[in-house]
């Protein structure tokens, strides 16, 4: 069984994902000055390490734009696309790029 997973993990090019309910769970805190925050679960940060070792990048797709995801994104080396209202056209030309 591992050498099918292991055969069909070869086939993987690019993992593209979006933020919130993906790589958080979707709530957002806010500071009493309305500052916002999310929590981001330290296991997706090392899913995307092990993504990079294995050559296999990772593009981040997001409506929002936001300072602390692209601090997230450029600390796990994930490429960015922030403030997409579109995400279809993102797919679309990243997976021309492959």
């Amino acid at each position: 069984m591992m050498l099918k997973l292991t055969l069909i993990a070869k086939k993987i090019k690019v993992v593209l994902t979006d933020v919130d309910g993906v790589l958080t769970n979707g709530g957002m805190y806010y500071s009493s000055k309305g500052d916002v925050m999310k929590k981001f679960h330290a296991r997706d940060g090392m899913g995307i390490s092990l993504l990079r070792k294995n050559k296999i990048p990772t593009i981040i797709i997001t409506k929002e734009n936001t300072m602390m995801v692209k601090k997230w994104s450029k600390n796990m080396k994930a490429e960015l696309f922030d403030g997409v209202l579109c995400k279809e056209k993102i797919l679309q030309k990243s997976l021309q790029t492959i």
